[in-house]
């Protein structure tokens, strides 16, 4: 059955989707484009396509979204295409599921209702709904995959590098294929080469991305003791050891036991879980749309448990503790005060208060910190410059973490002043701007003078947009 047919034919997937798709095309076209996501965008608009695979060094992500977002940031084409293009693998991949996953309809609604698909991966737009629909096509396939062995290998390629935590499941499912195909007897010589071919290349490629990223020495050791620990205690100690241990008991231990009755599911929930783990308590302080994969993850395990008759009482309490883990994800939906600028973006408002003066409208403007990289990719066409101040280079405002001097840090610029004089001196002219946060102890004058290593600058407040208020440059000597 084609997956449209599936779709019309079935009133519960039918009805889940259509509401699905109303919600988020209204929340994209409302939506401003955060700082993490519109760098990823400037990286694809100021980069070639060499410089673009090399960057990942200090991007930490793959370069698969840039690489896709590259014809449209040439273009200028923003911001809707990179979000409509989010939400066209995120809803993608849900058709996909509810199309061929053998699970239960009625959970399949949760999931397509829950806090990690409808309000995280299909409006954020990075490089995680392209691993999710990815994932979800192995999973398909994954009973065929001896069928189509190439195609099966190319899958594994693209999937691994959307992005780290996609690589972790994918990783996962290699093994499992490996497993399988060396296992198997009566595959012809010119299949085997095939895959072998995609597969070291495809290897090539992620390790080559892994081994240049720029961070994985100082994180490793420094993070992995001190997160796993606080996270231990927060989850623990503060948040009350005796009912979370509880709730393991009630949702782990049915969901795992019932994966025991297939081995090649528990290695991959197991594998998965456990290298997820590592990298969110050892390697990166993940946020939430990076450990949302647990869930993403179970959802593929329970994918791959199939159709097939198991013991009754396992998959009945197994999908009772899956669906209510679902339910729990719906009513609980990210509002963490720390992410409420992903949902609050005033990016655009920014821009128009800036055309309406006639001197902020043909100025210099200069800052480093989040909302310069929302900023930049507005700022193409228009009288104004947005810059930072790692480069005295223009428009090499993509390096957001290029952090190997201290030149470049998420310091406001009266603090680069003092600090680094001779960088600052070196871009400012007649006409610079700098946008600073009211909440900072400097900002309570109007008027701040700062010298350091025989160079003077003094800053003028002269306009105020909500908490930020535009300072004027002035370099004395």
């Amino acid at each position: 059955m084609k997956i449209n047919e599936f779709i019309k034919n079935n009133k519960l997937a039918s009805f889940s989707m259509l509401f699905y798709t109303v919600i988020t095309l209204f929340r994209l076209f409302n939506h401003t484009p955060w700082f993490d996501e519109a760098h990823a965008y400037t990286v694809a608009e100021q980069l070639n396509f060499v410089d673009l695979f090399k960057y990942v060094k200090n991007e930490g992500h793959f370069f698969i979204w840039q690489m896709i977002l590259y014809p449209f940031a040439k273009l200028h084409l923003y911001p809707y295409p990179m979000l409509f293009l989010n939400w066209l693998f995120c809803t993608s991949a849900l058709i996909l599921m509810w199309a061929k996953a053998p699970i239960d309809n009625r959970i399949k609604a949760l999931i397509t209702f829950s806090s990690p698909i409808i309000w995280c991966y299909a409006l954020i737009a990075r490089c995680y709904s392209i691993g999710i629909l990815f994932l979800f096509l192995l999973a398909f396939m994954f009973d065929k995959k001896l069928q189509y062995p190439k195609t099966y290998a190319f899958l594994l390629v693209v999937s691994a590098n959307t992005s780290i935590v996609g690589l972790i499941g994918t990783s996962a499912f290699g093994f499992l294929f490996l497993y399988e195909l060396f296992k198997t007897k009566g595959l012809d010589l010119k299949n085997i080469i095939g895959v072998s071919f995609i597969l070291l290349a495809g290897s090539v490629v992620i390790l080559y991305q892994l081994l240049n990223i720029g961070y994985w020495d100082s994180t490793v050791g420094q993070r992995t003791l001190h997160l796993s620990v606080k996270i231990f205690r927060n989850t623990f100690v503060y948040d009350r050891l005796l009912p979370n241990l509880m709730l393991i008991w009630i949702f782990a231990v049915p969901i795992f036991k019932y994966f025991f009755e297939n081995k090649k599911v528990l290695f991959f929930i197991s594998f998965s879980y456990f290298f997820l783990l590592l990298l969110s308590t050892g390697v990166y302080p993940c946020h939430y749309w990076h450990t949302y994969f647990f869930y993403i993850l179970l959802i593929i395990a329970f994918w791959l448990m199939g159709g097939k008759s198991y013991a009754k009482n396992l998959k009945r309490n197994a999908l009772i503790a899956f669906g209510i883990i679902s339910a729990i994800l719906i009513i609980h939906t990210p509002q963490m005060p720390k992410y409420s600028f992903i949902y609050k973006s005033y990016t655009k408002d920014l821009i128009k208060f800036i055309e309406s003066d006639e001197l902020l409208k043909k100025s210099q403007i200069i800052q480093n910190d989040g909302l310069i990289y929302e900023m930049s990719p507005y700022s193409y066409g228009k009288s104004f410059t947005v810059r930072n101040y790692c480069h005295t280079e223009k428009n090499k405002d993509y390096d957001l973490w290029n952090i190997s001097t201290l030149v470049c840090p998420t310091e406001n610029a009266m603090w680069q002043a003092s600090k680094h004089p001779q960088i600052l001196k070196s871009i400012a002219d007649d006409n610079t701007y700098t946008y600073i946060k009211e909440s900072k102890a400097e900002t309570i004058k109007n008027s701040v003078i700062i010298k350091s290593q025989d160079v003077e600058f003094k800053f003028d407040k002269y306009k105020c947009f909500r908490e930020y208020c535009f300072w004027k440059i002035t370099v004395l000597k």
